[in-house]
């Protein structure tokens, strides 16, 4: 059973919340994220930018960032629900719709495994954050989860959906976002019993955010707030989810060292890849002016796991695949061409191209317990930072 509750949720006035939601920080350049910061008085980026401020203790930046925060609220940028509501949030994007829950899943049902993991995490990032939870009292961001959710309940999911939103706007990455505040108690009981019927909630994205309020919980079980974190739940059948393709920096090879190696080991593969997407299975080998296609030697692995145990390993002799530097990784919908720029200007040796890993196959590493290779999923929807935030300590 799935433990996802109604919140009292700080959010934005209706005539601001389009200017206060914010993509994560680290998806901005720094010549975005200044241009954000000098035209929008009311993005939250203004209140997460100290985090990132350098030669200043963090407890002291995270302090500045609840000050922050306490200032929009002050100034009536920010309120807080006088109800416990949930969220049904609406993502359209590049034609494909998104429609789920925002509440506060159960610390409980993490412990107990029925919110299913796939990564590792890192401890010392996992200490950060919670830290940064417990001085500032908030969680803004919340983590991405699916599921399998009632037929019934998503034909209703629907007819809320045809209702006068909270918040319709859209942004420049030309995604729409729209919201709706449900807090009739009639409907709170139906969104909670339904998600009760639920045996597993998987996390796509937000391993970190989601073991660091574990954490903050073991900490202070005293705190009402600390007892749940933020998270948005869509339906299995609406996650998007795309590969990270690999750079490989190795001035010990050429082009044609590798590609003799790989003939050695593999056997090209004859059949057609569209639009430069390989089928299951099968991996890409990029120079800045040749793709070739080849089989992976069949094991029962996902690809991610294939190409760091069959190429990478054996051929770059990578050992530690996150703090390697010859590394890098490519989200998927950069595509191709962004790979052999990369190469052409010297930044990269050689690309390597992957099939997107299935919802089945996340679901199946999750369900036995494994975790996959880092980068090994790039998902959307991405969730905008500062939309519904989730009050731990603050206003409760």
């Amino acid at each position: 059973m799935a433990k996802f509750e109604p919140f009292k949720g700080i959010r934005a006035t209706r005539d601001k919340m389009h200017l206060v939601a914010s993509r994560s920080f680290l998806s901005y350049s720094e010549s975005e994220l200044q241009n954000k910061l000098s035209t929008n008085p009311y993005t939250f980026l203004h209140v997460i930018h100290p985090t990132q401020k350098r030669d200043v203790a963090e407890h002291l930046k995270f302090m500045e960032v609840r000050n922050l925060f306490d200032a929009y609220v002050r100034n009536g940028v920010l309120v807080q629900e006088s109800d416990e509501s949930y969220y049904l949030y609406r993502q359209v994007k590049a034609g494909k719709t998104y429609l789920g829950w925002i509440g506060g899943i159960s610390i409980e049902d993490y412990r107990k495994g029925v919110i299913k993991v796939h990564e590792h995490t890192i401890e010392s990032r996992e200490n950060l954050f919670s830290e940064y939870l417990a001085v500032t009292g908030i969680n803004a961001e919340p983590v991405l989860m699916f599921g399998h959710l009632d037929t019934a309940f998503k034909l209703w999911m629907q007819t809320i959906a045809q209702r006068p939103p909270f918040a319709d706007f859209s942004t420049t990455d030309e995604a729409q976002h729209t919201l709706w505040c449900i807090s009739d108690s009639s409907e709170v009981q139906k969104i909670r019993e339904s998600f009760l019927k639920m045996e597993s909630v998987y996390i796509a994205d937000g391993h970190h955010r989601s073991a660091s309020s574990e954490r903050l919980y073991k900490q202070h079980p005293e705190w009402p707030g600390a007892a749940h974190f933020l998270s948005y739940v869509i339906d299995e059948s609406d996650l998007t989810i795309h590969p990270f393709h690999r750079l490989v920096k190795d001035v010990r090879f050429g082009e044609e060292q590798i590609l003799q190696i790989l003939q050695t080991k593999f056997v090209r593969y004859k059949g057609e890849v569209f639009n430069n997407q390989p089928p299951s299975s099968v991996f890409g080998v990029v120079f800045k002016n040749n793709i070739t296609w080849w089989s992976f030697i069949e094991d029962g692995a996902i690809d991610p796991d294939r190409l760091a145990n069959q190429v990478l390993a054996p051929i770059f002799e990578f050992e530690d695949f996150r703090k390697d530097r010859r590394l890098k990784y490519s989200e998927g919908p950069k595509g191709i061409t962004y790979l052999q720029e990369q190469i052409g200007s010297g930044n990269a040796t050689v690309g390597f191209v992957l099939s997107p890993v299935s919802v089945t196959q996340l679901k199946s590493v999750a369900d036995q317990e494994g975790i996959m290779p880092p980068k090994s999923t790039y998902i959307e929807p991405k969730l905008r930072s500062g939309l519904v935030i989730y009050p731990i300590t603050y206003g409760v």
